[in-house]
């Protein structure tokens, strides 16, 4: 069983919103997804993945970007999955899917999938060394994206926690199915990398930290 930390849903938000959330075409979990797996198994268009979209605007930013292209993202934050499903309705986006599933969850159903491009931006540093256990990217997440990438899929990475970004490199080093592609540091220009830039963005630059872009490739 995998495990969630954190609230799930805001106290303030509505119970209509959760409703809604189920009913969004684009929303989807264990029980709907079969039928969205057998369109992108048919289909020839390039499928993206992102892990812990927040609000959801590096996904939406993407999407707009690239529409030829579908992305799937996570987040098990329904507060989250609410904020972007309404930023899908407002811009009537047509190739994102998303889910409230945590990875390990998600991961069975997409197993044998192929994905191009994976993000994963600042993800919880858990920063307290008892619980660096809770951190999403170790050995065994990187084993699994070696599961769901090809030759040419880049993944990519973003932290502004110094002792998580050791953690990151040494384990997708350690696997050496990935190699480190690319690594920018300290003043990154996010509109220059076509990353959107997401409010933990905004925080590390407000707070002065070094930020890690790690992109990695088979």
């Amino acid at each position: 069983m995998s495990i969630s930390y954190g609230r799930k849903l805001s106290r303030n938000k509505k119970n209509f919103d959760s409703i809604e959330l189920k009913k969004s075409p684009f929303f989807f979990n264990q029980l709907n997804f079969k039928e969205l797996k057998t369109r992108l198994q048919g289909s020839s268009d390039l499928v993206n993945l992102e892990v812990g979209f927040g609000t959801g605007d590096n996904v939406i930013f993407q999407s707009e970007e690239r529409k030829k292209e579908i992305f799937l993202a996570c987040d098990p934050f329904l507060s989250g999955n609410v904020k972007l499903m309404k930023k899908i309705v407002f811009r009537s986006t047509r190739n994102v899917y998303f889910t409230n599933l945590d990875f390990t969850s998600l991961f069975e159903l997409i197993k044998d999938l192929i994905f191009n491009e994976i993000y994963i931006l600042f993800p919880d540093p858990w920063p307290k060394k008892k619980h660096n256990k809770r951190r999403l990217v170790n050995c065994e997440f990187i084993k699994k994206l070696e599961l769901i990438t090809s030759d040419n899929s880049k993944v990519f990475v973003i932290t502004d926690d110094k002792d998580y970004s050791d953690q990151i490199n040494k384990c997708f080093l350690d696997r050496k199915f990935f190699k480190l592609f690319e690594l920018k540091q300290r003043k990154i220009n996010f509109s220059k990398l076509n990353i959107f830039p997401t409010k933990y963005y905004n925080k590390a630059l407000t707070e002065k930290n070094e930020i890690n872009f790690f992109i990695y490739k088979k």
